[in-house]
């Protein structure tokens, strides 16, 4: 610990403050960026169907995002993270789209 305080405070020039300036404050910040990501997608989609226990795996959304990536691989030749990320992207789209017009379009419309 005195290390990393040394390092982020202080601009240490050792191996171990460039370790960790350089490798474990970025996966850090982007680990954070990343929950706080999930977390706000978990509030929407909870606002949005109003279901305090809506997630993506029960509602097919991950699975749409699957569908997307091996799509892509089998079909249009991605073997790339970028086009994995773009056609998870778009399955996920897809399948919240589809997921949303089968609940509205029962009598009641969209509730839980």
């Amino acid at each position: 610990p005195a290390k990393v305080v040394d390092a982020l405070l202080h601009g240490g020039t050792s191996d171990s403050a460039e370790i960790v300036r350089s490798m474990r404050l970025p996966r850090t910040v982007v680990g954070l960026m990343v929950g706080a990501a999930l977390a706000m997608a978990g509030t929407v989609l909870q606002g949005i169907t109003r279901n305090p226990i809506a997630d993506p795996g029960v509602l097919g959304i991950s699975q749409g995002a699957s569908v997307g990536v091996v799509l892509a691989i089998a079909f249009a030749g991605a073997h790339t993270l970028t086009g994995y990320v773009w056609f998870a992207f778009a399955g996920a789209g897809i399948a919240s789209v589809a997921v949303y017009a089968v609940a509205t379009s029962g009598r009641g419309g969209a509730t839980p």
